[in-house]
């Protein structure tokens, strides 16, 4: 029977690591934690929250803090088969060591492919925000500066807190002077969004409202309240933008313009979105065809829903496919973790960008307009968290049945 000390050894690394991406739900990071402990023949228990977490082997317990985050997903996937290794049999010793290698594993892509990562992710999401060639050539310019910014950032922490301020005032300065000149045509708050979706905490806000939904109430109440902060912050970027300029409050408002890319380029975009999370949250190449086709499949359902039944509905059964597909295919031993699958598909449903759009309209003196962005954050909160928890278990019951 493996000892005490060594199961420590293995579930107190896997306890940290978990915790900073605990974006997929506490729930899920406990049943991992304490299904280890009785695969080695312990009682186990894990408590975890949004940034903190108790481990208990036997008289022992430790406590662990860290601030959640996307972990890299190459790592993610390494990790799923180092579970599948432990219950064919890996001792508890051998697994902590071969955890620590992955947990010591260098970024998947070098810098430069990062940075253009963020390029391709900022201009495939801005397609859908405005499926324009004017889009596609500021979000270009924009979101090479957002790279630039985040892989220059990466390990300073005191560069990483006041990241999405210095973002949005910087995005915000430059598509307000093109627009002071004369240079961009409708709105600029739809130029300056995709730059940004970066740093909108879309991941943070779903698993806020999933955990809400299953009566995780600490956790999920601290993730929704990060994740208005940070929406907040992003917006405050864009007002100074406008001191800093000297031009009104006006200068910041919401009007579309014609598309003119057509359907190619609209699913181009999604493509060129895909391959961006691939590049900037460290996916391994051979994951990206399956995480490409949830996204595919996550917009599709979405779009078709939201076209027939509006968007609270076409939302939600997005939600519903995405989480459905994602953790069927997430527990068949040659498929990526359900994780590294609905990411990108997470990113689709974009809750959190139209809260930064309405905040952003609301600074821009336009109140009802801004309010009623807030109000579809909200109603998309609950379809999502609905549809999630409608997903599992349906995903439950196929994988039980098939």
């Amino acid at each position: 029977m493996t000892g005490e000390k060594e199961l420590l050894g293995l579930l107190g690394p896997l306890t940290e690591w978990l915790l900073g991406s605990s974006f997929e739900g506490t729930v899920r990071c406990e049943a991992i934690v304490e299904d280890l402990g009785r695969h080695y023949g312990h009682h186990v228990e894990a408590t975890f929250l949004a940034d903190a977490a108790l481990l208990t082997v036997g008289e022992r317990t430790l406590s662990f803090s860290r601030a959640p985050g996307v972990p890299p997903l190459h790592q993610v996937t390494q990790v799923k088969q180092l579970l599948h290794r432990i219950h064919r049999g890996l001792p508890a010793a051998a697994a902590a060591e071969r955890l620590a290698a992955i947990r010591a594993l260098p970024p998947r892509w070098s810098r430069p492919w990062q940075v253009l990562g963020l390029v391709a992710f900022t201009v495939g999401f801005g397609i859908s925000v405005q499926a324009t060639w004017q889009q596609v050539g500021v979000s270009a310019l924009t979101g090479l500066l957002i790279g630039l910014l985040v892989v220059a950032g990466g390990g300073h922490r005191r560069l990483l807190l006041i990241e999405p301020f210095v973002a949005s005032l910087l995005v915000s300065v430059v598509v307000l002077t093109l627009d002071r000149h004369g240079v961009i045509a409708g709105g600029p708050i739809q130029l300056i969004l995709p730059a940004l979706f970066y740093f909108i905490p879309g991941d943070a806000i779903s698993a806020a409202a999933l955990e809400l939904a299953a009566n995780r109430m600490t956790a999920g109440a601290a993730r929704l309240v990060y994740s208005t902060v940070v929406l907040l912050v992003l917006a405050f970027g864009a007002l100074m933008a406008t001191v800093v300029l000297g031009v009104p409050r006006s200068a910041l408002f919401d009007v579309s313009v014609p598309g003119n890319l057509g359907p190619v380029g609209v699913w181009g975009g999604w493509v060129l979105f895909a391959l961006g999370v691939m590049l900037t949250f460290s996916m391994a190449l051979r994951d990206f065809p399956w995480a490409l086709g949830l996204v595919l499949l996550t917009a599709a359902v979405t779009e078709v829903g939201t076209r027939a039944l509006g968007d609270p509905a076409g939302t939600f059964l997005g939600a519903v496919v995405m989480m459905t597909v994602a953790l069927w295919l997430g527990r068949r031993p040659g498929s990526p973790p359900a994780y590294v699958l609905y990411l990108g598909a997470f990113y689709v449903l974009t809750p959190g960008s139209h809260g930064l759009r309405g905040l952003e309209s609301w600074i821009g003196g336009h109140p009802i307009q801004g309010v009623g962005g807030v109000a579809d954050m909200v109603s998309l909160l609950v379809a999502i968290a609905v549809g999630m928890l409608v997903g599992a278990a349906a995903a439950a019951r196929f994988i039980r049945t098939g």
